[in-house]
């Protein structure tokens, strides 16, 4: 056992952590928004997509259109990043018109309460090491988050192949996934084995969702759904995964001071 917990201790701190959301995107307290093509151009729209950091522009007219020193053809989608997007009111020339625009800022949450919910998640974790079936439940129900967390942050990326963003965004999580699988296994087989793989599960997610502290402060997130959501999930990624991990650890010492 001391040799599992070594292990476990070496995969948790030289695991390389998650990046907080995919394709590099972070929360933020601003938003760049497209408000206006002036004057409109046929056919032609424009918008703000990759977290308000790139125009995408949209040639559905008849001929084609100069946009950030770059010709779009008909039919052709553009996307490119312009300084001039993170100014307040700020314009951007679109062949002989201009693409109109504004950045909008929102304070964020109160932070306390999403970490207030966090350590109720957190104790709530803990007490599922009353049994090895709870555990088991507990780990499917956590990695769940992670899981809906990282492909909702690839899912807000625009332009970019999802399996590598998604890999990206799950980090040691990734390993962590299969591994609940051998836990709901070990459960079902009535295992000793399902609160150690249920601790290691927890800790490696614990890991994978410290970069994301930063969700529970801004108003914007890079997720495809409400920002509150992603909190929620970020709050039980790293609450019930830190009482997972002291949970599991319970059961084993537990189980062998009464074997």
């Amino acid at each position: 056992m001391r040799a599992l917990l070594l292990a476990l201790v070496l995969l948790v701190t030289t695991a390389a952590p998650a990046r907080a959301h995919a394709g590099g995107l972070t929360p933020q307290d601003h938003l760049s928004r497209v408000t206006a093509i002036d004057p409109p151009l046929p056919g032609v729209t424009a918008t703000m997509v990759n977290h308000g950091s790139q125009v995408e522009v949209r040639n559905g007219g008849a001929s084609p259109i100069a946009a950030g020193d770059h010709g779009v053809g008909p039919g052709e989608t553009y996307r490119f990043r312009d300084e001039r997007t993170t100014a307040p009111r700020w314009e951007v020339p679109l062949g002989t018109s201009v693409i109109e625009g504004r950045v909008d800022v929102t304070p964020g949450p109160n932070p306390l309460w999403w970490l207030l919910i966090m350590a109720a998640l957190a104790v709530g974790g803990y007490f599922l090491g009353r049994g090895r079936a709870l555990l088991a439940a507990g780990v499917v129900v956590v990695t769940a988050a992670h899981v809906w967390h990282a492909v909702g942050s690839t899912l807000a990326v625009t332009g970019e192949p999802f399996v590598p963003l998604l890999l990206g965004a799950s980090g040691v999580g990734l390993v962590a996934w299969p591994l609940t699988v051998v836990a709901a296994v070990a459960a079902v087989r009535r295992k000793p084995a399902t609160a150690f793989v249920a601790a290691v599960v927890g800790a490696m997610l614990v890991v994978a969702g410290i970069p994301d502290f930063d969700s529970f402060r801004f108003s914007q997130l890079p997720f495809a759904g409400p920002a509150d959501v992603d909190r929620l999930l970020v709050a039980l990624t790293l609450g019930g995964g830190l009482g997972l991990a002291a949970g599991g650890f319970d059961y084993l010492r537990r189980a062998g001071s009464t074997a």
